[in-house]
Parts: C-alpha cells; sequence; structure tokens
C-alpha cells in the first residue's frame, strides 16, 4: 500500500509540475512574442521620431527663410512708401510747372489776339512809323527782342512738356519695379508658409503616433512585468516541486533502479545508442568545444543519460543549438543535449536514465547532423561545462 501510495504522490507530483512547465512554457512564448512587439514597436518609434526632427528642422529652416522674406518685403514697403511719396511731391512740381506753363501760354495768347486785333499792323509797320533814326533804333531792337521772347515761350514750353512726361515715365516706371519685386516677394513667401503648414501638420501627425508608440510600449512592459512575476511565481512553485521529487527520488533509490543501458561510475550513459565520437573538449584545430560530438544520422533516438527533470526544452536559434534540451540530474550536473530534430519532452517532466527524450538533427549552428552532448555543474554559461568523457 504503501508503495502504491508512494507512486500516486510521484503522478500528482509529476502532473503538477508538467502543468507549470506548460503555464512556463506559455509566458515564454507570449513573452517572446512581447519581446518581439516591443522590439518593433521601438523601431518605429525611432524611425517616427526620426520623421518628426527631420520635419521640426525643415519647420524651422523655413520660419528663418520667411522671415528672410518677411524682412525684404517689408524693406520693399519702405521703398513704396518712399517712391509715392516722391511721386506725390513730383507731382506737385509737375503741378506748378504745369501752371507756369499754362501762364506762358496765356500770354502768348494774349500776344497772338493783340497782333490779330490789330489787323494788318505787324514788326514792319511798327518799324516804318519811327520819326527818326534813333526812335528806328529803338523800335527795332524792341521787336527783336520781342520776336526772341516769343521763340523762347515756345521753345519753355515744350521743353516743359518733355519734362513733365519723361519725370512721369521714370516714376512709374521706378514704381512699378519696385512693386514687381514686392509681389515676387510675397507669392514666394505664400509658398514657404504653405510648406510650413504642411510641415507643421506633418509634425502634428508623426507627434500623434509617437505619442501612441510610447502608449503601446508603455502597456507591452507593464504585460511584461506581470508575466515576469507570473513567471518568477511559476518558477519558485516549480523549484519546490523539483526539490519534492528528489527527495522522493533519493528516498526510493535504495528500492532499484529503472535505468536502462550500462552506466559509469559517475551514473550516466551515452546519450546514442550509436556513432562514433567525432569531436571532444577540444577540436583538433585547439578551438575549444566543450561538449561531445556524436556522428549520428538526422532521427537518431536520443536517450536521457541519467534521471532528472527536464529544465530546458525549446528551440536555441538558427545561430546556435537548434532544437535542444537541458536536464538537471539528481547528483547536482546537468546534461545538454543539442542540434535535434524534434523534442519528445517538455519543461517540467521528470525522465528516467535512458528515457528517449529528443531525436538528432541538424538544426541551428551545425555543421552536419550529430548530437552536441554537454555536461554542466550549473545550469548556464559556457564555464561551467566539464568533459563529458569523463562522466560517461
Amino acid at each position: 500500500m504503501k508503495k502504491i501510495g508512494l507512486k500516486i504522490i510521484g503522478i500528482l507530483v509529476i502532473i503538477s509540475i508538467a502543468m507549470n512547465a506548460f503555464s512556463i512554457m506559455s509566458y515564454a512564448t507570449e513573452k517572446s512574442e512581447l519581446n518581439k512587439k516591443i522590439k518593433e514597436t521601438k523601431e518605429s518609434l525611432n524611425e517616427v521620431n526620426s520623421q518628426k526632427a527631420e520635419s521640426e528642422d525643415k519647420v524651422e529652416d523655413l520660419t528663418s527663410q520667411i522671415k528672410e522674406y518677411e524682412k525684404e518685403i517689408n524693406s520693399l514697403k519702405s521703398e513704396i512708401e518712399q517712391k509715392n511719396k516722391e511721386i506725390k511731391e513730383m507731382q506737385k512740381k509737375l503741378d506748378e510747372l504745369e501752371e507756369e506753363r499754362q501762364e506762358k501760354q496765356d500770354l502768348l495768347d494774349e500776344r497772338l489776339i493783340t497782333i490779330y486785333e490789330n489787323g494788318e499792323t505787324s514788326y514792319l509797320d511798327v518799324l516804318l512809323s519811327s520819326a527818326d533814326i534813333t526812335d528806328f533804333i529803338s523800335k527795332y531792337y524792341m521787336v527783336e527782342t520781342l520776336t526772341e521772347a516769343d521763340k523762347e515761350l515756345i521753345e519753355g514750353l515744350e521743353a516743359d512738356k518733355k519734362e513733365i512726361e519723361e519725370t512721369k515715365n521714370n516714376l512709374n516706371e521706378s514704381l512699378k519695379e519696385v512693386e514687381d519685386k514686392k509681389d515676387e516677394q510675397e507669392a514666394i513667401q505664400k509658398k514657404l508658409n504653405k510648406a510650413k503648414n504642411q510641415e507643421e501638420k506633418k509634425v502634428e501627425d508623426l507627434t500623434a503616433q509617437s505619442e501612441d508608440l510610447e502608449e503601446d510600449i508603455e502597456a507591452y512592459e507593464k504585460k511584461m512585468k506581470e508575466l515576469d512575476a507570473k513567471e518568477k511565481a511559476q518558477e519558485e512553485a516549480l523549484k519546490h516541486k523539483i526539490e519534492q521529487a528528489q527527495k522522493e527520488h533519493e528516498s526510493n533509490s535504495s528500492s532499484g533502479s529503472s535505468s536502462s543501458g550500462s552506466s559509469s561510475s559517475s551514473g550516466f550513459i551515452r546519450p546514442v545508442k550509436s556513432g562514433s565520437i567525432t569531436a571532444k573538449m577540444y577540436y583538433s584545430s585547439g578551438k575549444y568545444h566543450g561538449a561531445v560530438d556524436f556522428g549520428v544520422s538526422v532521427g537518431t533516438p536520443v536517450y536521457a543519460a541519467a534521471d532528472g527533470i527536464v529544465v530546458t526544452s525549446t528551440w536555441g536559434g538558427s545561430d546556435s543549438y537548434g532544437y535542444y534540451i537541458k536536464i538537471k540530474h539528481y547528483n547536482g550536473l546537468y546534461t545538454l543535449y543539442a542540434h535535434g530534430s524534434s523534442l519528445v519532452v517538455s519543461v517540467g517532466q521528470e525522465v528516467k536514465q535512458g528515457q528517449l527524450i529528443m531525436y538528432s538533427g541538424n538544426t541551428g549552428n551545425s555543421t552536419g547532423p550529430h548530437l552536441h552532448f554537454e555536461v554542466r555543474v550549473s545550469p548556464g554559461g559556457y564555464s561551467n561545462r566539464v568533459n563529458p568523457l569523463n562522466y560517461l
């Protein structure tokens, strides 16, 4: 009855360990997915922030350009204002010239009207009417002076008219040039403002994206902490159950062994029944290897070297162990089996010496089908590896 009770307890322990192991594997899978999401989200965040910084630099550059154009436009406005002031002053001068021209025109018109009203009277009549030679000379000079005055009046009128036209044209052309330049500068400034508004909108959108990504990362990291806490609790529970299973194993060890195969003085057996050793702790080149390689074909059964509990059963990566298993043994040592093609046992499962745990393969960092076999004095770190040949 006692043996039956112990068996039942053992079965319950194994079931409990297996259930915890599945939970741990589930946490590991979920954590792996979360880590992937966190990594991808952080990469997206870095890209968004990089684009945001680039757009902010563009906004700053456009703002600087807009200020320069604004400064230029204000200068042109001042120039236009000055031109208009000059035009106003010139218009006043032109009005004065026009008034003077009108007075001269009136004087000439008056003189012409007088001559017309006198009918046949002419400059010759005036000369012939002289009383003596002295009067003749005096009237001659008077007529000559009047004739020259009439000529100067007419020439002056034409010169004034030409000056007025030239002044108007020059002022209008100068004003048009400045106004055209101002319109051109304002058009460029308008385009720059439009580009700036577009970049500011882009910065706004990128800021919103960045905030969303940061919230996602925060949520993922919070979830990761929750999983870490649950995983730690599960690991503690598994550790406790492993200790119980080890005590149970030790209490029953005197009743006999279920091991298969020929074990060494350390209690370990060969993990494969065939295949020669192709590499030892050091390769033939002298490079450190830290394991023993058995040259076996893909699909060769791999067995547990001794009783223990599976602490790792997973995919180690294409650049590492590939599919591999790690077992903690009751003597405190650990064995590791790598480059498998498929796994048979799971984390937390208690295995017996000679029990099938995996099939060999060529996965991970492997140059050909073989079994990579390690013995360690503690679970982690390559420095904890010892020569497997000393235990087989």
